[in-house]
């Protein structure tokens, strides 16, 4: 969803502050106090705004930035920091960040930095796919089953897409780790690891649609079709 915000802030007054404002506006807000919790949350869905500190418990900000990038480039990522040193600045935006706040600063040029990223970033023009009872939202990353939205992870959001890109293909393991996971995935010669993400996607589809559209190619790998 276009207004959901991840915030990665130790400065618990700060955080709450900035959420509580964004929430008032129409926002839905998530918090975090250190990278590994940022990280966390952005495994398990997307986000289309972080607010990214810098000098956080367990690192440094800038070593995330090349992270959510890598998972989701449309993400805007806004530095929220006390550091002001014009090295800092172009550190950030070299690392991927999309914009630099120094503290203090107002929430209503929080807010106006916020809804500029958002305008470049998802333009209003809609990318719809869609299959029999399935329907994917590739914009807002969203996919509905018989007309119901349900919630997919990142990596069955990836899969299913792929699959919708490829209809009616073979699409071998090897392939499917490659375009989801990464070609150096330490899991690459684990088929164990790829069977139970197929079979997730495949049962969260069958309870919403009562069809199996993932078809198992015996010693070749995967299609998807009616």
């Amino acid at each position: 969803m276009k207004n959901e915000v991840l915030i990665i802030e130790d400065d618990i007054s700060l955080q709450k502050t900035i959420s509580d404002y964004l929430k008032n506006i129409g926002f839905i807000c998530y918090e975090a106090e250190t990278l590994a919790e940022g990280k966390k949350l952005f495994e398990k869905k997307f986000f289309p705004i972080v607010l990214l500190d810098l000098n956080l418990p367990d690192g440094v900000g800038f070593d995330y930035i090349p992270f959510i990038k890598s998972i989701w480039n449309k993400t805007g990522v806004i530095i929220i920091s006390a550091r002001d040193k014009l090295e800092d600045r172009v550190d950030g935006l070299n690392l991927g960040a999309d914009d630099y706040l120094v503290k203090p600063f107002h929430l209503s040029e929080l807010n106006a930095r916020i809804s500029a990223l958002l305008r470049r970033n998802f333009q209003p023009e809609c990318c719809l796919l869609k299959f029999n009872e399935i329907e994917i939202d590739t914009q807002a990353q969203i996919v509905k089953l018989n007309d119901n939205e349900v919630e997919f992870s990142r990596k069955e959001f990836d899969l299913l897409l792929f699959f919708f890109e490829n209809q009616k293909k073979v699409l071998t393991k090897e392939s499917l780790f490659e375009h989801v996971w990464g070609e150096n995935s330490a899991f690459m010669d684990n088929s164990d690891f790829i069977y139970t993400h197929i079979n997730r996607l495949r049962k969260k589809i069958k309870t919403h649609t009562g069809q199996n559209y993932i078809k198992t190619v015996h010693g070749f790998g995967y299609k998807f079709e009616s």
